[in-house]
């Protein structure tokens, strides 16, 4: 199969280093946070492990059901930015000779804007889950894998400032002025709050 959850790290890798449009910076944080959702996971379940019955048992299987939620849905949104990124640049290669041309080109640019800003904005709220997570285990899980809790905050501090970069740089291409301010006080909050948690 040829998405992203079944491929190996070197297939992946090597379209993401190929010379085409995508998969690009978008899909790589969406597999920046999907890591760090994964190593949130592992502590979270070394943690359990060592203390099934303990104080902080209960907090354990929340992060492991929610940093695997997370990591599934990053997967797809690997594919997904990849897709939504294609869709943009075929929609800034439409012909434009016409001023039916120019219209319909016009409609298909803002239409992918908004996708190619969803998808993103998505990864940077799954990014923010993750780093929630990974905060709430923070001298509550083994002390051993500390290190590994601090690479998760990392990865989902890296990730989600790269996805609030790919919204940034779409919104220009959406033509509601309502949707461009949504989209961006959206993400400047979740930004806000990842900051807080990750760092």
């Amino acid at each position: 199969m040829d998405d992203v959850a079944h491929r190996t790290v070197a297939n992946y890798l090597a379209a993401l280093a190929a010379p085409t449009p995508a998969p690009g910076g978008g899909s790589a944080a969406a597999i920046a946070a999907a890591s760090a959702a994964a190593l949130v996971e592992m502590v979270a379940g070394l943690s359990r492990a060592k203390a099934p019955d303990g104080p902080d048992a209960a907090r354990h299987a929340t992060a492991i059901e929610g940093a695997a939620a997370a990591r599934a849905e990053l997967l797809l949104l690997a594919d997904t930015d990849a897709a939504a990124y294609g869709d943009f640049i075929g929609a800034l290669r439409l012909p434009k000779v016409t001023d039916d041309e120019r219209v319909a080109r016009g409609v298909a640019i803002d239409r992918a804007a908004v996708r190619a800003t969803e998808v993103p904005l998505a990864t940077l709220k799954a990014a923010v889950r993750i780093a929630e997570l990974a905060a709430s285990l923070v001298d509550r899980s083994l002390a051993s894998a500390a290190s590994d809790l601090d690479v998760a905050r990392r990865f989902a501090l890296a990730a989600g400032q790269s996805a609030a970069e790919n919204v940034e740089a779409n919104l220009p291409y959406i033509e509601s002025a309502d949707a461009r301010a949504h989209f961006a006080q959206v993400a400047a909050a979740a930004m806000a709050t990842l900051n807080r948690v990750a760092v």
